[in-house]
């Protein structure tokens, strides 16, 4: 039997979000929205820096799916719980890819929430991608290591030459990932999952938010001892810091219950 073709539910823009999003940015009736990463000059996102590093252009504009469900709970969540939470509109990956082809951009962005959640569909958007999609295009999405244990017949489908992935490390101690999360680290899922990436190739790098200097340190220490002195080098040299911004989105952060709006279970590989 011939396998059904995925439906993503992707949630609109959040009454939170279009406080700060760029009206010029904002796609297909708020379905979507695109940025442009280096837009106010802060350059805090070091994407067009790393995609030129790796494939000879400094990919800047992404077109952003933003995905239903989180198993985190961010406080300083700029997408909020609204933008998390809302019923969502379904897409096949064709129809995705479509939309993406009628932009300007060159990143396709699977953001969240927390959109490795559905990795194991990943593969799908990425073969039509691959068929249909720009010539040019960059496949980038979001890595927390603690959605679920990962696949690694997964892991080695994504692994392609035209795919950069953010591995999002939201605190180092117990103390400061609940802080920074309100939900309980799984220290041993973490480095499970990141020592499955790095065993089966899958291109990323590493940011910090809402990590201590000292922790982001130790971080690296325990790096080191999992992978060697050689590659804890090659992912330091790429990663980075993104700083906590005051967004107008803020107040609106908690505007609804942690995954009460929720239409269906979360997905799990």
């Amino acid at each position: 039997m011939e396998n059904k073709e995925y439906m993503w539910s992707a949630v609109p823009l959040s009454k939170g979000q279009l406080l700060d999003v760029n009206t010029n940015d904002i796609l297909f009736d708020g379905k979507f929205r695109k940025c442009n990463v280096y837009k106010g000059g802060g350059g805090y996102d070091h994407f067009p820096m790393l995609s030129n590093k790796y494939f000879g252009q400094p990919h800047n504009l992404q077109f952003i799916v933003q995905l239903f469900g989180c198993n985190l709970d961010c406080p300083y969540c700029y997408v909020t719980r609204e933008g998390v939470w809302s019923e969502g509109n379904e897409f096949s990956s064709g129809q995705l890819v479509k939309y993406f082809n009628q932009t300007d951009c060159t990143v396709f962005h699977l953001m969240g929430g927390a959109p490795a959640l559905y990795m194991k569909h990943w593969p799908e958007l990425i073969r039509e991608l691959k068929i249909n999609g720009k010539a040019n295009f960059l496949f980038h999405s979001d890595i927390m290591l603690s959605e679920h244990n990962y696949s690694e017949d997964v892991l080695r489908e994504i692994a392609f030459d035209r795919a950069l992935y953010a591995v999002n490390i939201k605190g180092v101690t117990p103390e400061e990932y609940e802080r920074n999360t309100r939900k309980k680290m799984n220290e041993k899922m973490i480095w499970q999952n990141l020592s499955k990436m790095e065993k089966n190739d899958v291109p990323y790098y590493i940011t910090f938010t809402g990590v201590s200097k000292e922790n982001t340190e130790m971080f690296w220490d325990q790096y080191k001892i999992y992978f060697g002195e050689e590659l804890r080098d090659k992912r330091f040299a790429d990663a980075y810091t993104i700083n906590l911004i005051i967004y107008n989105a803020q107040p609106h952060i908690d505007d609804v219950p942690w995954g009460k709006q929720a239409k269906k279970k979360m997905e799990t590989a």
